[in-house]
């Protein structure tokens, strides 16, 4: 039930006006006042934090270069990123830092919210609200690999501080939608969720101190002063970060899932700019430029986000509800993008892929596209919950002919997303579940592993899905035919990576390639194009460094005739090292005050009146928002990438103004409270012990004022990349291929008596008659009475040595979509005639045999490869 107050405010723009020369933003930063942070201006009809360049701009020829390629899609991505940290800015309270640096037991941190805005003063009469969250960090693989042990150990989820958790809360009263036009709106929730947060009290009033009666009168009174549909409080006790939502009675829930706010916004950035100003009237060229950028967005957002690719994060988005991601870093997560937002975007995509390889068109060019689009929409989908999937699975399966319903996409998902896990146990413990909506149990006395596996390959054929093998995965007594759980189990999805669906006639997902995000990985060096529009060859090994913007020097080369070896050095400098000095310095402090507040108390006239040393509250360390740098690529004189970061994550420069604003603002509030507190303490300090204190506290103030002067310097604005790499080459990534399909069908019979079954596959059969290794792991096979030519390519890279086992004369041959499957004939002397696969070889063309009219006649049909059904151990 939504009240009319919510309806009638759910859909009005919440669009900023402010005069352009008096913002200044809640942490006390000058956002558009300064000069030296630039003006505001607006994005899809939204005002925006825009930094001016600084007097450098001009320092290095790369940030002309890259201006003039995608200055446009740079621009946007600073922009969006701005506007949506300048409307989640979180209030000032530095005197709740004061409480929280305090040991006051189990007190909580209260904020009441008026139609999403913080209020100064808590509103007792306002519903108090029950928030649940569910927080997936994905800083860094470190990071993620901690957190899959020790949801493998079944622990509790960090519950974070007070302030992030009502901060965060607080921010889900504001949901961000993306309008037709894509312009980001901004819409209060708090209505609807007061609404359900009042029906919730009253059934529940027994488990809260106030009764019925009690509740309806500070409902009259929040209604007369005009605040009742359009209030809430959040207390950070009742804020629970939680593993599994599903069991809670939230008024209000969210799955915040962490990513690199960069690569996210850019991947989007991206797509947007491709489906509203592509198609036919953008040349294949920048097309194809454009995807390419947006497929190194993809690989930045795999190197930097791995939560997003991790199997165990599958379940976590399927079944979240309001799943948000954006960045966490400071007193609050900050959302980007949501799967709702997300969901929009793909559904007016439907023109822009309509104009793809149109039917009839012999255009290949357009054809070379579409499977790259069809990429980053699989990408976007995948960030996708059950809810928002629901509502345009029909326009997925009209539109893009992809078998809409979870369990087919979650194939989907194995096939074309690189997804891993830190070992076997937990990728096959995540993977199922994503795919049945169960979970599997288990023990760890026994290792049924394979028996699970084998189940999971026979399910997905009985939904039309065949997967495919290699010489090494194929050939056991029974189920030949199934890919062997290894000894030491599969913990990531490249085994899917030739998975064929011949259910129905809906079989985009065979034309979409799996996606390859760490070409790296098989080669000893990769060519890149950087920052500076030129190409080099780079190490494979330092690839995700450099696009770290790790320190330290790596060896380039020139990539082409005669070209140079350089280094490209990623220089970084500390930004709060006084800071850090001056927080050194106040944490000492406090360790002697916490000494003077345990001390017994005197006999003094003075203390005789003073509180009670039970009412003294000891203090914690005081923590600072995180390490800040900056992060400069260097290679020969030009300046390739700035970048700023919080801990070793990238982070916008006005998120590092803010963070260090807000530290120092905070400490200088503590020593403030620090001054006035000390004459309360039970310890009375002699002359001595307060001159060293005045000491130290000076020693803080001269550390905060070069912290200052340190803020002021780095309020420029590079305008320039923050990304080293443009984009890598993909080896192959241009080569355009006909689809070769052959149809046939596969189903399973289970034995009646004893294990096992038996697969039969109706499809054309023949036998190898001859075969040629052709260059570049291709090989020209002939079957037995086909006079067609079949060039095949091996699932994988194979050794000269090893040729002989791949093909072999004699060989069954049988015809099933895009691939060959070699087989042979089960020993006769144990009675069991069917046939053993061995290989699957994926056909890349077929070259047909060229025959006169005059002969055709008599010749007959000499393809005699007939659709015959085959049975396989």
């Amino acid at each position: 039930m939504v009240d009319r107050g919510s309806q009638s405010r759910e859909g009005r723009r919440q669009h900023s006006n402010t005069d352009a020369n008096h913002h200044t933003d809640a942490n006390g930063v000058s956002s558009e006042s300064d000069p030296d942070h630039g003006t505001a201006s607006v994005i899809n009809g939204m005002e925006a934090v825009v930094l001016r360049p600084g007097a450098n701009r001009d320092r290095s020829r790369s940030a002309e270069a890259i201006s003039r390629r995608s200055h446009g899609a740079l621009q946007a991505k600073h922009e969006i990123w701005d506007v949506i940290a300048n409307k989640s800015l979180p209030p000032e309270a530095s005197h709740l830092m004061i409480q929280a640096l305090e040991k006051r037991g189990n007190k909580g941190t209260r904020r009441t919210y008026n139609e999403g805005v913080p209020l100064q003063e808590v509103q007792e009469d306002a519903p108090t609200l029950k928030v649940g969250l569910t927080f997936l960090p994905g800083a860094d693989k470190p990071q993620v690999a901690r957190m899959e042990e020790k949801n493998m150990a079944g622990g509790e989820p960090d519950q974070k501080d007070a302030t992030w958790r009502v901060n965060t809360a607080g921010s889900l009263l504001t949901h961000f939608d993306v309008s037709e036009d894509l312009s980001i709106v901004s819409t209060d929730q708090t209505p609807r969720i007061a609404s359900k947060a009042r029906e919730r009290l009253e059934y529940h009033n027994a488990s809260y101190p106030e009764s019925r009666p009690a509740l309806l009168k500070k409902d009259r009174a929040l209604e007369f002063m005009g605040q009742k549909k359009g209030s809430v409080t959040i207390n950070s006790q009742y804020v629970k970060i939680v593993n599994d939502l599903r069991p809670g009675d939230w008024d209000i829930e969210a799955t915040l899932i962490e990513v690199d706010g960069g690569a996210l916004l850019s991947l989007i950035v991206n797509y947007r700019h491709l489906i509203g100003q592509g198609g036919p009237d953008m040349s294949f060229e920048d097309t194809r430029q454009l995807l390419e950028t947006m497929i190194e967005d993809a690989r930045r957002l795999c190197v930097r986000s791995p939560i997003l690719f991790r199997m165990s994060t599958r379940d976590r988005i399927i079944h979240s509800k309001n799943t948000r991601y954006g960045i966490n870093h400071g007193p609050m997560f900050r959302t980007l993008t949501t799967s709702q937002g997300i969901k929009e975007i793909i559904s007016i995509s439907a023109s822009y892929y309509n104009s793809l390889d149109p039917t009839g068109s012999t255009n290949k060019t357009q054809k070379g596209i579409r499977p790259k689009f069809l990429q980053m929409l699989v990408l976007l989908l995948s960030l996708l919950n059950n809810d928002d999937l629901r509502e345009i699975s029909e326009f997925l399966e009209s539109t893009y002919k992809l078998k809409a319903d979870r369990w087919h996409l979650e194939l989907l998902f194995l096939k074309v997303i690189p997804l891993m896990s830190i070992n076997s146990k937990v990728f096959l413990k995540a993977m199922v579940p994503a795919f049945e909506g169960f979970p599997i149990t288990m023990h760890n006395q026994e290792d049924h592993s394979g028996h699970y596996w084998n189940t999971f390959v026979l399910r997905i054929l009985q939904q039309g899905y065949l997967l495919p093998g290699t010489v090494t995965d194929l050939g056991r007594d029974q189920l030949s035919w199934i890919v062997k759980w290894p000894e030491d189990g599969f913990h990531a999805t490249t085994v899917f990576n030739n998975l064929q669906y011949f259910g129905s006639r809906s079989r985009t997902i065979n034309d979409i390639p799996p996606m390859e995000l760490h070409p790296e990985a098989q080669l000893k060096e990769v060519t890149v194009i950087m920052m500076n529009n030129k190409k080099y060859t780079i190490g494979s090994a330092d690839i995700e460094q450099v696009t770290y913007l790790t320190p330290g020097r790596y060896s380039v080369h020139e990539a082409h005739q005669g070209g140079r070896h350089l280094d490209l050095e990623v220089q970084e400098i500390p930004l709060n090292v006084d800071l850090y000095d001056a927080i050194r310095l106040t944490n000492n402090i406090i360790a002697k005050l916490n000494v003077w507040i345990a001390a017994p108390p005197t006999t003094s006239i003075w203390h005789r009146h003073s509180r009670k040393s039970s009412d003294h509250q000891f203090f914690d360390d005081f923590k600072a928002s995180g390490r800040l740098t900056k992060n400069t690529a260097l290679l020969n004189q030009d300046t390739l990438a700035v970048a700023y970061k919080v801990e070793g994550r990238k982070i916008s420069i006005s998120d590092t103004l803010r963070n260090m604003s807000r530290d120092i603002r905070d400490l200088k509030q503590l020593i403030v409270y620090i001054k006035n507190r000390v004459s309360e303490f039970n310890h009375k300090p002699s002359a001595a012990e307060k001159s060293n204190l005045q000491q130290s506290l000076e020693q803080v103030k001269q550390r905060i004022q070069v912290a200052e002067d340190n803020q002021h310097r780095i309020g420029e604005y590079d305008a320039i990349s923050d990304e080293p790499i443009w984009r890598v080459l993909y080896p192959g990534g241009s080569e355009i291929q006909d689809h070769v399909w052959q149809d046939y069908q596969a189903y399973f019979k289970q034995n009646e008596h004893g294990p096992g079954g038996t697969l039969y596959v109706q499809a054309r059969q023949s036998t190898i008659a001859n075969f040629v290794w052709l260059a570049g792991n291709m090989i020209e096979v002939s079957l037995v009475n086909d006079l067609a030519k079949y060039f095949v390519s091996p699932l994988q890279m194979v050794p000269e040595m090893d040729r002989n086992d791949e093909i072999q004369i004699g060989d069954v041959a049988v015809l099933a979509g895009e691939f060959m499957i070699l087989a042979v004939q089960g020993d006769y002397r144990d009675h069991d005639e069917r046939l053993i696969m061995t290989n699957y070889l994926k056909v890349t063309s077929v070259q047909e045999e060229t025959r006169s009219r005059r002969g055709m006649n008599r010749m007959g049909n000499m393809a005699d490869v007939r659709i015959t059904t085959c049975s396989f151990r």
